[in-house]
């Protein structure tokens, strides 16, 4: 009995290290379904002391293969890749600051090494001779590559705490301003140097390149909501923060996501493409507006 609640207790972090490194909800969930098969059909041999170190290393090994795998198919792909859109309203387990939907993007900038290695350092505080068994590598390179991997993350990574009451105001009336196409109010609730990011994948309506500055992303917001006039909005909790949901015929076509000082906006992430929205099909407990 002991033994399942340890299993029960670390599933979350295992969920939170596999959607870090692959940034895809799919992806994370049968990696950690994968490594806890593994962990309950180990060899004697592989006699495993701690769970948290047998189940991390496994996981990262597995969710650094799967990245892998996954940037041959990115580098065809349409436009900019975003991570998928996570769904954390009513998970209390997983914790904003694991899952961040800004942090995954910025990581969507390294190489899938640097990225294990960052998040497995940073986030988990593993030893570099700890990551260098579950990546593959010896200490020095890890110790090597981390550093590589952290010098792009602090010129790179957000910069913002705020209150989520605060962050669910500015989303909503970000919202309003869009939706009644008032570029003045939508401009003032911007940064000078706001960046927009979306993702379509080519299956759907979205900017191919980040679009910068005030003007030209109240803009596009205000086009984008001319498209689908008649789609309702739903407040969800996406990756442990207010996120905004587009619907259109009771289906999910754009998840809305910013990063704020609580003062303006500095990025807004747009997702589109229909295969990241499949988690957003039931999200049920969403509050529509």
């Amino acid at each position: 009995m002991r033994f399942e609640k340890a299993i029960a207790e670390l599933r979350p972090a295992m969920f939170a290290l596999a959607y870090r490194i692959t940034g895809n909800r799919a992806d994370a969930e049968e990696i950690v379904q994968d490594a806890f098969v593994r962990l309950h059909t180990a060899e004697p041999k592989d006699a495993v002391r701690s769970l948290k170190a047998y189940l991390t290393t496994v996981t990262a090994r597995l969710s650094l293969n799967r990245l892998r795998d996954r940037r041959a198919r990115r580098e065809t792909y349409l436009g900019e890749w975003l991570p998928e859109p996570l769904v954390t309203e009513g998970v209390p387990e997983v914790h904003a600051q694991d899952v961040s939907f800004a942090l995954v993007a910025v990581l969507e900038r390294l190489s899938p090494l640097e990225r294990a290695v960052f998040v497995l350092r940073s986030a988990f505080d593993l030893s570099f001779k700890e990551i260098a068994a579950a990546v593959g590598r010896d200490a020095v390179a890890c110790r090597q590559t981390f550093a590589r991997a952290r010098t792009r993350m602090r010129e790179e990574r957000p910069r913002f705490a705020v209150d989520r009451e605060r962050h669910g105001a500015l989303l909503r009336s970000f919202a309003e301003a869009a939706r009644g196409g008032d570029k003045a109010k939508l401009m003032a609730l911007l940064a000078d140097d706001v960046v927009l990011h979306g993702d379509g994948g080519g299956k759907a309506l979205a900017t191919k390149k980040p679009v910068f500055g005030s003007s030209a992303v109240a803009q596009f917001i205000i086009a984008v909501a001319r498209t689908v006039p008649d789609a309702s909005r739903e407040e969800v909790d996406l990756n442990g923060a207010p996120g905004l949901v587009l619907r259109s015929d009771g289906r999910a076509v754009l998840a809305i996501l910013i990063d704020t000082d609580g003062e303006r906006i500095h990025s807004v992430f747009a997702v589109a493409n229909p295969d990241k929205l499949e988690a957003l099909a039931t999200s049920g407990s969403a509050s529509k507006r």
